[in-house]
């Protein structure tokens, strides 16, 4: 459907163009776009690579392990049937990568998590409760510290790039919260 989409806008515009006497400012327009989302493509990897490597070091290091003992209670109260240590430290891993905005680096967390609990639930053709509320919490963090948007506000010349960290982190309490309570409420009418 997006390709529909975009086919439109671009046909559209190219039309217009046209038949306004407009081609070269679309052609320049065009052009400066694509520069513009390469030169913003390569700052933005920057940042995953670096956050994706933490992240593995994290790992390797046995921090995330350590972590996840730290979080225990917490991580018992939202999955309460989860028990294999290493599902719990992906837990810990994918929420620790949106915690802080690292964007598709916790797209690959979340990924492996879904699969543990997934083998957990035996390929289950439904899911369970636990990967319910993984989706679900997993969706509604708010990064605390969103340091892919930090970077686009700085790139973009903003003054102030850290002053959506507040609103962020009232944010991200606000949503969390209410999916837990929900996910909760939820799991105890089935």
């Amino acid at each position: 459907m997006m390709n529909l989409i975009w086919s439109v806008l671009f046909l559209t515009s190219f039309v217009y163009a046209c038949f306004s006497g407009n081609l070269p400012a679309f052609a320049d327009a065009l052009s400066s776009s694509a520069s513009d989302a390469v030169t913003f493509l390569i700052g933005l990897s920057g940042i995953m690579a670096l956050w994706s490597g933490l992240m593995e070091i994290a790992e390797r290091t046995g921090l995330i392990q350590r972590l996840s003992r730290f979080l225990l209670p917490l991580t018992a109260f939202l999955f309460p049937h989860v028990q294999d240590p290493d599902t719990i430290s992906s837990i810990v891993m994918s929420f620790m990568a949106n915690l802080f905005g690292a964007g598709n680096s916790s797209t690959v967390f979340a990924l492996r998590t879904m699969e543990k609990l997934d083998a957990e639930n035996h390929g289950n053709t439904e899911a369970s409760n636990d990967m319910c509320t993984f989706a679900v919490v997993n969706m509604a963090f708010a990064p605390v510290f969103p340091v892919v948007l930090l970077q686009i506000r700085a790139d973009m010349g903003s003054t102030d790039p850290y002053s959506v960290v507040l609103p962020a982190l009232i944010t991200s309490v606000c949503t969390v919260a209410a999916s837990i309570l929900a996910c909760k409420i939820l799991e105890r009418r089935s």
